[in-house]
């Protein structure tokens, strides 16, 4: 008998042999399992069998079901006179496969929509039948993907499949790959830098993209070793660092116990300069042949003599010390260089004789124009000056507005100013502005450059004259 409920509605026992009477009530559920016991995917058939055959029988039919139902009752009821029995079963059927809902992470993405680290994915879904059993759960951990995706199915409680379900995600757990540092600017000197240098990184991403490279500044401390650390972060929030290397120095050498020491015709300088100096320069003021200052010296030793200078004048020398990386050191030294003994009255030029009218270097001077004078555009001037004893030519400079716009060697003592001319690569007019010139006389070949004492300057100013 299966299990089942068994109403006796009336039971008679006359002796063992009476209970032979009682009705016999039992069903088979096809297809399996035939007690009818849990739920059915397919179309089901309920059939009854009943002893003796002779009972009355109530219900008891054969049925198909073919549409789902949480649970429909069947019963059958035998009565054979003196007892009744009733039976009673429940059918369920399910065709119909569930449907599955979502995906749901086990926690928010870890940054700007991307994870970075393995994330567990719960499906969920419904039945209207038998209900949900249970939904498949995964964990995703790579490949990187911006369009990751993981699969997913539900199950009814009478095992029917739901269709599968793609769940997408941007999974990215690969740091950026750091691939340079760019400065703002050269190395200063040699490959050094010598003041603070700002570092713009670069790095790459295939996945999800750069999210964040700082720029770095380095400051110190000096080292022909030193580094630096760059960081970058992509859109994922993956991290990555590399050490970037430079040579950095912002400590000048030391440059000490200048002297200048006057000579006849000469200056003479020594100074103490530290291991780390790579070059030395001197610049004079006066300069060679301009008020401008001029190096006299380049190199690396612990002196040098001047012999280009004129005694009686005073002249300043800016010794300057430079190392590797162009960190430079500076001091300051005055030397007038004197005649003494027999070298106090030198000799005159001997480049000949003497000019008509030509007069002594000391006394030398500028004529025409006269200084300040006013001179009216388009009028270019003639410029003169006294002949300089045993001068074979001379050497004529026209600045306007403190820069340089002529320089030229006539022969004689006087220069006829042009209204356009060539000078330093470019096309130059005679136009409005405060012009100021000087002369030196040259001795011997000008490849010599042998150039006697400057005359002037002197100033003259091109305008128009105002009116009353």
């Amino acid at each position: 008998m299966h299990l089942a409920t068994v109403l006796a509605a009336a039971m008679l026992l006359v002796g063992p042999a009476s209970a032979e009477a009682v009705p016999s009530v039992d069903y088979t559920c096809t297809p399996a399992p035939a007690d009818c016991s849990g739920w059915f995917r397919s179309n089901v058939t309920i059939q009854w069998t009943v002893l003796p055959s002779s009972a009355t029988r109530t219900g008891c039919q054969t049925r198909t079901y073919s549409s789902d139902t949480k649970g429909t009752n069947e019963f059958c009821r035998a009565t054979d006179g003196t007892a009744t029995v009733t039976v009673e079963t429940s059918i369920k059927l399910d065709k119909t496969a569930p449907v599955i809902t979502g995906g749901q992470p086990s926690r928010g993405a870890d940054v700007n929509g991307w994870y970075n680290r393995a994330v567990g994915i719960t499906f969920s879904g419904s039945d209207q039948t038998s209900g949900i059993d249970f939904c498949t759960s995964t964990t995703y951990g790579g490949p990187d993907s911006a369009s990751a995706s993981v699969t997913g199915r539900c199950y009814d409680k009478a095992g029917n499949p739901s269709g599968a379900l793609g769940y997408g995600l941007k999974y990215d757990q690969t740091a950026p790959v750091l691939t340079g540092a760019t400065p703002e600017r050269p190395p200063d000197a040699g490959g050094w830098f010598n003041h603070p240098v700002r570092f713009d990184i670069q790095a790459g991403d295939a996945t999800s993209g750069i999210a964040d490279c700082p720029s770095v500044t380095y400051g110190g401390p000096d080292s022909a070793a030193a580094s630096f650390t760059g960081s970058c972060r992509d859109q994922a929030g993956n991290p990555a660092s590399r050490i970037f290397s430079l040579k950095y120095d912002s400590i000048p050498p030391v440059l000490s116990e200048l002297k200048a020491t006057g000579g006849n015709r000469s200056v003479t300088l020594s100074w103490r300069a530290s291991p780390d100096t790579e070059s030395l320069e001197v610049m004079r003021t006066p300069g060679v042949g301009t008020d401008a200052p001029t190096s006299v010296f380049r190199g690396l030793a612990g002196g040098f003599m001047d012999a280009r200078v004129e005694n009686g004048v005073r002249y300043s020398y800016e010794v300057r010390a430079y190392d590797a990386a162009g960190n430079r050191a500076t001091q300051t030294a005055v030397g007038v260089p004197v005649a003494t003994g027999s070298d106090a009255a030198p000799p005159g030029p001997t480049a000949g004789a003497p000019q008509r009218g030509a007069v002594r270097p000391g006394r030398a001077r500028l004529l025409s124009p006269r200084p300040g004078a006013l001179v009216r555009p388009g009028h270019p001037p003639r410029l003169e000056w006294t002949p300089v004893r045993g001068a074979r030519y001379y050497n004529l400079q026209l600045w306007r507005n403190g820069r340089k716009v002529l320089s030229t060697w006539p022969a004689r003592a006087h220069y006829q100013l042009k209204r356009k001319w060539r000078f330093g690569g470019r096309v130059w007019r005679f136009e409005r502005g405060r012009y100021r010139w000087l002369v030196w006389p040259g001795y011997g070949p000008r490849s010599k450059g042998d150039y006697g004492r400057r005359i002037g300057p002197s100033t003259f100013r091109v305008g128009q004259p105002r009116s009353g």
